[in-house]
């Protein structure tokens, strides 16, 4: 086995990788790029085989593909947890650089946010985006059309629609205030790259810093002059004398756009990419777009954000399926392979928009299942039913068309996807 730990870094864990089971250990470092490119090939394997040790830059994690693995995570927060131990080479799987969000938080602080975070996120707040949502998304279809009859999916369609929809329609931004925000989320690309003890670039903080100045000054906007979109009902959300402070309005909101942006135009992106690499799939729903909250499900299912979702962290000794996992280790669950569990859903590698897949692991499931899911699926829907409208000959331009994929820690975003309206 050639990944160690540092000397302090495995002193403070407790252990080595080498003194794991060298059975379940697989020469694999996460942070290769062979990886990404490769992702759905190993996301396929893992769905089929028990977890498995590998590392991410010389850091030993424990990788879960089934989708009965996933579930003893997910819903067993006592031993796995979201809150990261404070050892040195972990700040790589720190995804939002040591602040305070509801996505690495665990029990009553975590239960706390995300009850005042909720009414936010209620089905009527999502229903009242969705005129919004079509005006953005015909817009960018208009351009399409203005250019001829073939575009790029991810840059001239799918890249800032849901950037538009949260930063402008539910955030109610100024253009000046938006750019803030994209910036500090485009900053967090930054640290993907870091290797462990590694320092935070200078530029990250530079933004991070000059979007929670914009943030502070949104609040006391809307606190002065009350407002109805997503940040008034967060910086008024009450529950009793409780409220959210500043700083975790910073961080709550911040959680949002982090886990929004990127995920959702990725996942715009992939469902025409598997419908157009699918041609009786599309045409069946073009043919009937009552299926497209189905087909949606099983794009989602099929092929959606990448491999992973946020880290957990073993609080004690414990065992997963057989394979013991020592505190302190990190634990990543893949989402994307337990949608190809075959014990859960069969035929797995067939695409099928009729499928109506129940409880797919994409958005997560228990105590940190996506609180914004309801906004994801609507802007995806809203964005296939107005692109199949306007352009009922939609297809890849090229069938065989192979991506190449970017993205952060986790993600497999297709740079590219060449597509055509005629």
């Amino acid at each position: 086995m050639e990944a160690t730990l540092e000397t302090e870094t495995g002193k403070l864990a407790g252990f080595r990788i080498e003194d794991l089971d060298p059975q379940h250990y697989v020469d694999l470092d996460l942070a290769e790029e062979s990886v990404r490119q490769n992702g759905l090939k190993h996301m396929r394997e893992w769905a089929n085989r028990g977890p498995f040790y590998c590392n991410r830059r010389g850091i030993p994690v424990l990788v879960c593909g089934r989708y009965a693995d996933a579930q003893e995570i997910y819903l067993n927060p006592d031993i796995y947890t979201v809150e990261m131990p404070q050892i040195p080479g972990y700040e790589i799987f720190d995804l939002f650089a040591g602040a305070k969000v509801v996505l690495t938080m665990d029990g009553a602080d975590h239960a706390r946010i995300r009850r005042l975070m909720m009414p936010a996120f209620m089905p009527a707040g999502v229903k009242a985006l969705e005129e919004a949502t079509k005006k953005i998304v015909n817009d960018k279809l208009d351009l399409i059309e203005s250019k001829g009859d073939t575009f790029d999916a991810m840059g001239d369609f799918a890249a800032d629609i849901i950037s538009q929809v949260l930063l402008g329609a539910a955030f109610n931004l100024t253009p000046e205030q938006q750019k803030s925000f994209e910036r500090a989320h485009n900053a967090y690309g930054l640290l993907m790259g870091l290797a462990p003890g590694e320092p935070i670039p200078q530029e990250f903080l530079e933004a991070i810093g000059a979007m929670r100045q914009t943030m502070l000054e949104i609040f006391e906007d809307r606190r002065k002059n009350p407002t109805t979109d997503m940040i008034g009902k967060l910086v008024h959300a009450r529950d009793n004398e409780d409220k959210l402070s500043d700083e975790e309005l910073i961080g709550q909101i911040n959680a949002v756009c982090g886990a929004a942006l990127g995920t959702t135009a990725t996942s715009i992106c992939t469902a025409l990419l598997t419908l157009g690499r699918n041609p009786d799939q599309f045409d069946m729903l073009k043919a009937d777009p009552s299926m497209t909250d189905m087909a949606v499900t099983e794009c989602l299912r099929y092929q959606s954000t990448g491999f992973f979702t946020f880290p957990r962290f073993a609080k004690k000794d414990t065992e997963l399926a057989g394979v013991k996992v020592p505190k302190n280790m990190v634990v990543l669950t893949s989402a994307q392979a337990t949608n190809y569990d075959p014990a859960v859903y069969p035929d797995p590698e067939k695409f099928d928009i009729k499928r109506n897949p129940q409880a797919i692991m994409t958005f997560g499931t228990g105590a940190h299942h996506c609180i914004g899911n309801r906004l994801a699926r609507m802007v995806i829907r809203t964005s296939l039913e107005q692109m199949m409208a306007r352009f009922p000959n939609l297809r890849l331009d090229d069938p065989d068309f192979e991506p190449v994929y970017q993205g952060m820690f986790g993600e497999m975003s297709p740079n590219r996807v060449p597509m055509r309206t005629n």
